[in-house]
């Protein structure tokens, strides 16, 4: 059972790494929330048999690799959409002046 969970959170944290860098990174969250229940899990399983495993902290790592990706991606298109918005009000009033 925990070696399912363990594949199903690498997998979904990998799916969330990759989705997170493409243009369908709003469909990114929820392979997240899965690799973050998965990991959740794991944890739950390997304390209560008494197992330490390095695999937990490879699914949050990743997982907080995604999540950090894709915030920087929503912020980033935040503010190129500012920047082009702006510059087309500059351009519009440089064509009404002349």
């Amino acid at each position: 059972m925990k070696k399912a969970f363990i594949i199903v959170g690498f997998l979904s944290a990998l799916t969330a790494t990759i989705l997170s860098v493409t243009t369908y990174s709003n469909i990114a969250v929820t392979p997240i929330i899965i690799a973050f229940l998965s990991g959740l899990i794991v944890i739950y399983i390997s304390r209560k048999d008494g197992l330490k495993t390095k695999s937990i902290q490879y699914i949050f790592l990743m997982v907080i690799i995604s999540v950090s990706l894709l915030i920087y991606k929503g912020i980033n298109d935040k503010i190129g959409k500012f920047e082009v918005d702006k510059n087309e009000q500059i351009n519009s009033q440089n064509i009404n002046k002349q």
